[in-house]
């Protein structure tokens, strides 16, 4: 694990490594391919993330069902708690609601 020190001696741990580990963390959950992390924020210790994942496979790939999914883990990289916020189609842009 890449952890960088600062001044005061805390370990932290780096944008990557909570990217990588949201990405492993959904596929466990869900079973299905995650496609990317499309959004991140941190509020004090948390992390909330928004993870896309492949739901159905189409033919033309435009027509794939992907499912977003809104992760908070905490400065341990331990998940606090996952929700599927929607589904769209990959052509459609998925908006996310601002409350």
């Amino acid at each position: 694990m890449n952890t960088h020190a600062k001044e005061d001696g805390i370990k932290t741990i780096s944008l990557v490594e909570y990217l990588d580990k949201a990405i492993l963390v959904i596929e466990s959950i869900t079973r299905k391919k995650a496609e990317g992390v499309v959004s991140m924020s941190r509020e004090e210790d948390i992390f909330k993330l928004l993870v896309e994942v492949l739901e159905r496979k189409s033919i033309p790939d435009t027509q794939d069902i992907l499912s977003i999914y809104e992760m908070k883990l905490n400065s341990n990289m331990e998940i606090i708690n996952y929700n599927k916020i929607g589904m769209r189609r990959r052509c459609d842009m998925f908006i996310e609601d601002e409350n």
